[in-house]
């Protein structure tokens, strides 16, 4: 089906007050009553349909990540067949490296360096205004492919990965992996 954006926020945050920033950076933060999510998150934690966008096929964040792509490929049929014809480890890996780089080198030419830069300028701007000017503690950031609805979706977030504020850049955006809630952290006042 598609890849989605979804978004995490601390219960006691309200949304309506929110709403400019998140027309600012275009975003769209609408809930989502996903019942196994939610029960993976913190008590009620607000769980959130990030974008406007019909979908996020063609996101650039998690766009530089290969791991999920290099572990899809190395299941395989093709692989079996290059087991059999007796490849070696290190050539099935650096086939699996050629095809992942040349599918990456094809998805690159739709967006251009400049639309990529703003794209990541504008999660890095939203990120930071939230966490600074809107003073929210923490946003969660999950990137998944649906297979079926939002609402309905069974997806295991593999891990949850705490960012403090200062380690927000755009190679960590481009890097998010799959299936882990990424959850950005204010700076504490010291």
């Amino acid at each position: 089906m598609c890849y989605y954006i979804t978004a995490t926020l601390p219960n006691e945050v309200n949304l309506e007050e929110l709403k400019s920033y998140f027309n600012k950076f275009d975003m769209d933060f609408s809930p989502i009553n996903n019942v196994n999510v939610k029960s993976q998150l913190r008590t009620n934690e607000l769980y959130l349909r990030a974008t406007k966008s019909y979908c996020d096929c063609d996101t650039v964040l998690g766009s530089q990540n290969c791991s999920q792509e290099y572990k899809k490929l190395l299941k395989s049929k093709k692989i079996r067949t290059l087991k059999k014809k007796k490849w070696s480890e290190e050539q099935i890996h650096n086939w699996i490296k050629r095809k992942i780089s040349s599918k990456q080198h094809k998805n690159a030419l739709r967006k251009t360096p400049m639309e990529i830069h703003q794209e990541i300028d504008n999660w890095m701007n939203f990120l930071h205004t939230l966490l600074n000017m809107a003073k929210i503690k923490r946003i969660g950031l999950l990137k998944h492919w649906y297979n079926t609805g939002l609402v309905n979706e069974e997806i295991l977030i593999k891990k949850t990965e705490g960012i403090k504020f200062k380690e927000i850049t755009p190679a960590l955006l481009l890097n998010l992996e799959e299936d882990v809630l990424y959850e950005f952290l204010a700076t504490p006042p010291f």
